[in-house]
Formats: C-alpha cells, sequence, structure tokens
C-alpha cells in the first residue's frame, strides 16, 4: 500500500510539473503570435522573398533607448524573434512614400541560421512582396545592396537607409561583416523599390 501511494505521489508531481511546463510555453507562445498577429489592415503582416524561399511574419517595433531600431532578441533557440522580421513602425509602412525598414537577424542564439541569412545572395531585379493586415499584396524589386559601419554608420548612411523620400522603397537589413565581442561589426542594407505605385 505504501509503495501505491510512493508511486502515485510521484506520477501526480511529474504530472503537475508537465502541466506547469506546458502552461508556461503556451503564454509565451501566445503572447507572441498575439502580437504578430494583431495588425492593422494597411500594416505588413508578412514578408516573402521567392529566391531566398522565405516567408516571414512581421512584428511592429520602435526604438531602444539609445535612439536605434529595436530588434529583439532571446536566448530560446526557437524563439519567434529568430524567424519573424521587424518593421519600423515609427518610420515608413510599405505602400507609403518613403523608407519602410524591415530587419532581421542573421543567426540565432548559438549561430544556427536565422530568417535573414541568406539576404546577402539577393541579386539585382529579385521580387520582395510585402502582403499587408489586410491581405492586398506590394510588389517590391532590388536595387543593389550596401554594407555600413555597425557603429558608426555616418550621416550618409543614416539618410539612405531612414531618410526621407518621395520615392517608395522598402530598405532589408541584417548584421554582416565579422562577429566581435559587441556583435557583427556591419550591417548590410538591400535597397528596393515598390512596382507600380
Amino acid at each position: 500500500m505504501k509503495k501505491l501511494l510512493f508511486y502515485g505521489g510521484l506520477v501526480l508531481i511529474a504530472l503537475f510539473g508537465l502541466l506547469v511546463y506546458n502552461y508556461n510555453q503556451q503564454t509565451k507562445q501566445s503572447g507572441a503570435q498575439a502580437y504578430m498577429t494583431n495588425v492593422a489592415p494597411w500594416q505588413p503582416a508578412r514578408l516573402r522573398i521567392p529566391n531566398l524561399s522565405l516567408d516571414a511574419p512581421v512584428i511592429g517595433v520602435g526604438s531602444t533607448a539609445s535612439g536605434k531600431m529595436d530588434a529583439p532578441t532571446s536566448q530560446a533557440i526557437n524563439s519567434p524573434y529568430w524567424t519573424s522580421v521587424f518593421w519600423y513602425e515609427l518610420g515608413a509602412a510599405p505602400g507609403q512614400a518613403g523608407n519602410a525598414i524591415i530587419a532581421g537577424h542573421i543567426d540565432r542564439v548559438g549561430g544556427d541560421p536565422a530568417v535573414f541569412w541568406s539576404l546577402n545572395t539577393l541579386a539585382k531585379g529579385a521580387q520582395i512582396f510585402i502582403v499587408t493586415g489586410e491581405g492586398k499584396t506590394l510588389t517590391y524589386v532590388v536595387d543593389g545592396a550596401k554594407s555600413y559601419s555597425a557603429n558608426d554608420p555616418g550621416e550618409e548612411a543614416q539618410n539612405d537607409v531612414f531618410g526621407p523620400t518621395n520615392q517608395h522603397h522598402l530598405n532589408l537589413i541584417t548584421c554582416s561583416g565579422a562577429w566581435t565581442e559587441n556583435g557583427y561589426d556591419q550591417r548590410l542594407v538591400v535597397f528596393t523599390h515598390q512596382e507600380n505605385t
């Protein structure tokens, strides 16, 4: 009888631990999914790049305390941050006049590939598609790419990437260059223009 109670208690403890773990995992996942799917009709919801076999959800972000564009990270290997891209909500939205900015990580914690791992292979003329919250598809064409210093990009780079324009542009950003103790030392920017504006 004592053995039966002992083993029954162990099973209950294991079940309770499993329930707590699943609840915590579900809370984390549903919070991220709710944020990604709560998109206004005009906001970008998905980024598709057929040449890279990329189809990623878009998460809206603001700026950090230092005024730079935010790019959330996580210590979890399976975090949605590694497979999602980040739209800079303080700038233009895709489809509007201006420089719309979307960033993505090149790799995840541990060094495995992330969403923009192959962004540097995107050639001039390649098509990029943004799907808005209302299901409208916007088409962009790659004009070229350029790398900038991550620590001191300079005023010209800031203007090229984030500055005002009457044209409809989408600039894609990821890390590049060499890994240092402060992260990668360069940022790769792929410049595009919208077709049929």
